[in-house]
């Protein structure tokens, strides 16, 4: 095969995936290895060399929304510049194809016509309800728990417990959905044991609840759609070898991440014989603890006697000090670590090896990159976040043209850091915790025009979308500071019907107050506003999505907007199935909490909402929210044994201090599992909280990974004595990794 392919010269083992003629491939990628375009390249030469026919199909399935744009723009990108149309291939997300599926054959699945599909937020307010009803009529049980707690009778611990009950609900909601068991078959399986687990007959309850109040609503979760996709496939052979002749080919991105469900739906799709190319990257699987994702799926996939395996090592994104300490904590973990299970099930041993010299991604030299691990602890969290922030200030202002991340474990310290930044006045930061900035401010737009729509003949209402339109520079021509002040107080002066129908320029300048000090453009300034206004007015009565979608038309011309909005539109569309009393007070609330960051958008990673860093800007986020984005210089921290444990008998970020020695999710998981005599993936030698215990340990030395390789040229990584109340020390693994930067 020629080193170069389409116009890109190929790296060695780059050639020997694209040489891929046929069957089953599993694709092991490190970070920055350029899987997306490998991908991208793989998908051309298979319709450019006339693998498949003028009326099939690539199927490429991804996670993220934003992985589907990258990879469909490359193809196309790549077809066109070979003279060709730019057809021949499909990129989705996996639900997407599922809800495709579904709605081709929603006849064999059992789903209503008009079926809605309610996100993770949706369904966590489900769940919640859920959780108030049972509590509610089962209160006295479920007080009993609390017995052995010294402070059952203390409110807190009661809200603590009320937590943990709904998550149980959600925890065991999805693993029934992951057996295909309906809450009719698990409550069965419940009646039929003399003994029984109380957290699985707590949840199955829960999960019945759940399942009732989504019917109601001819709602489908996300793990519903999988399933059901999966059940339409498997009951008509003809419709499945009609999908199978669409799609000859299937290639799958982020392959780490797939539950057993996922992989039973493209197992089907691809048929015992077909064509399956599945590339991950194992060692940056983080997202287990709270879905039924695995990395040891992937892994097993992999050592399949029917399965070709490749790997991509190499990488330019990072200097060779920040390569070096990734591979030393994976060959550390695998060789020395403790726990004989951890050194099993935490990594591959698969190596990062830097680009080749003449490479078009040059690994920045070593000479201009450094590591920092700071061996004495911080006093607290507050200490450690304020002398971060001092240090990544100072460097934005020596390196002004570099990109800079504060990455955290957690949420709440991320806010702490956010809190320490807001005192100074001096370096621009983004928080970027929940959602961002781009997503925030559409939402703030959207939520603007929302209420206003809501209350469409209130002056005060009229003001506000004003200020907010123009904040954005969403008018034209665009007011400046004292022209917006002073148009917002002729605004709240003025009936609203006047200036959204007014009849003519000469009318609206008469119903303005006599005094009004107007100067040059305001009258042009308030006549394109109504305008915009008067036409959002009348569309009042859309359903929630197509208004939506028509007022982002009207202000947004960005890619990157118009997918925030496009994102914000289904969300509410669905809820608008779900709550039919809602209103447009209601949507706008809605559009607040997101504006205000108080929640994120179900379904929207930092990728997907468009985001790029900013030279000089400080980003802060957490380590799970920044896989697939990299950073000049990375500060991480809270790099404690609490965040990253090193044995079961230490202290764990999930421990329900008020249930010592009890897990209900795991519990109620792993029982599960035993009744139904299902796969459980792990040692058997040990209990079950002991196994996720295992698994957690593992996947936080993955999530160290991942915040190591996020950083380019520099590192720091932190800690402080006490995380929150509790004392800790240095990660075990850092410690030990430190020996080698000294």
């Amino acid at each position: 095969m020629p080193a170069e392919l389409f116009g890109y010269t190929l790296r060695e083992h780059q050639q020997k995936v694209l040489a891929y003629d046929g069957g089953r491939l599993a694709v092991s990628a490190v970070p920055g290895a350029g899987k997306t375009l490998t991908l991208a390249l793989l998908a051309a030469k298979i319709i450019l060399s006339g693998q498949i026919d003028e009326n099939a199909e690539v199927l490429v399935v991804t996670v993220q929304n934003s992985a589907v744009a990258n990879i469909s723009q490359r193809i196309r990108a790549i077809l066109l510049a070979q003279g060709a149309f730019p057809a021949g291939y499909r990129v989705c997300t996996l639900h997407k194809l599922a809800s495709d599926i579904l709605r081709a054959r929603q006849d064999l699945a059992g789903v209503e016509d008009g079926f809605s599909i309610v996100d993770k937020a949706e369904s966590d307010r489900l769940m919640h309800r859920a959780a108030d009803v049972w509590i509610s009529g089962h209160r006295s049980e479920w007080l009993s728990y609390l017995q052995e707690s010294e402070q059952a009778d203390n409110p807190r611990v009661q809200d603590a417990w009320r937590d943990a009950t709904e998550k149980l609900g959600s925890a065991v909601a999805k693993h029934c959905k992951q057996l295909l068991l309906s809450p009719d078959q698990a409550q069965a399986l419940c009646r039929a044991q003399t003994t029984l687990n109380p957290w699985l007959r707590i949840g199955v309850d829960l999960y019945a609840l759940y399942e009732t109040y989504l019917r109601a609503r001819s709602g489908l979760d996300f793990d519903d759609l999988i399933w059901r996709a999966t059940d339409a496939l498997r009951q008509d052979d003809t419709f499945l070898t009609g999908l199978r002749a669409h799609w000859p080919y299937i290639l799958e991105d982020e392959a780490q991440d797939s539950s057993p469900l996922q992989e039973r739906t493209l197992e089907a799709l691809s048929g015992p014989s077909g064509n399956w190319v599945r590339v991950g990257d194992p060692n940056q699987s983080i997202n287990s603890t709270f879905t039924s994702a695995d990395p040891r799926y992937f892994r097993r996939f992999a050592r399949r006697t029917d399965v070709e395996r490749q790997v991509l090592p190499q990488s330019g994104r990072c200097g060779p000090p920040i390569i070096d300490l990734a591979n030393a904590l994976v060959a550390w973990t695998v060789a020395h670590h403790p726990l004989t299970a951890i050194r099993e099930m935490a990594f591959d041993e698969q190596q990062i090896v830097p680009t080749d010299i003449g490479d078009a991604q040059r690994n920045p030299p070593a000479s201009a990159c450094h590591v920092h691990i700071r061996a004495a602890g911080f006093a607290n969290l507050d200490e450690q976040a304020e002398t971060v922030v001092r240090w990544a200030c100072d460097y934005a202002r020596r390196h002004p043209q570099r990109t800079l991340a504060i990455l955290c474990p957690a949420g709440f310290q991320g806010t702490r850091v956010v809190e320490a930044l807001e005192q100074q006045q001096s370096t621009p930061f983004e928080d970027l915790l929940r959602s961002t900035p781009r997503t925030r401010n559409v939402a703030r737009v959207l939520g603007a025009v929302c209420s206003f729509l809501s209350r469409p003949t209130s002056p005060s209402e009229l003001g506000r979308l004003f200020v907010a339109l123009s904040r954005d520079e969403q008018l034209d021509p665009a007011p400046d500071a004292t022209q917006v002040k002073r148009l917002r107080a002729l605004l709240n002066s003025l009936p609203a019907e006047q200036l959204l129908f007014p009849r003519g320029v000469a009318h609206l300048r008469d119903v303005l107050p006599p005094n009004a000090p107007l100067q040059e453009d305001d009258l042009a300034v308030l006549q394109g506003f109504g305008a915009l206004a008067a036409r959002w007015a009348r569309g009042r009565a859309l359903p929630i999505d197509q208004l939506l979608l028509s007022i982002a038309q009207d202000l947004f011309d960005q890619e990157a907007d118009l997918a925030v909005a496009h994102t914000a539109a289904s969300a509410l569309g669905s809820m608008a199935l779900l709550h039919m009393d809602w209103r447009l007070v209601d949507y706008a609330n809605e559009l607040r909490q997101i504006a205000r960051n108080k929640r994120g958008l179900a379904g929207l990673s930092i990728t997907d909402a468009g985001h790029q860093s900013q030279p000089g800007t400080i980003a802060v986020t957490t380590m799970h929210r920044s896989k697939g984005l990299a950073w000049d210089a990375v500060f991480c921290i809270c790099v404690d044994s609490l965040e990253f444990p090193e044995s079961c008998e230490d202290a764990f970020r999930d421990q329900l201090y008020f249930l010592p020695g009890r897990a209900p999710q795991v519990e109620a998981a792993y029982e599960l599992d035993r009744l139904v005599g299902s796969e459980v993936l792990g040692d058997r030698g040990h209990s079950a909280i002991e196994q996720s215990r295992l698994a957690y340990i593992a996947e936080r030395l993955r999530l160290l990974y991942v915040g190591i390789t996020r950083a380019q040229r520099d590192l720091a990584i932190t800690w402080s004595q006490k995380n929150g109340v509790r004392v800790v020390r240095l990660a075990q693994a850092i410690t030990h990794l430190r020996e080698r930067t000294v």
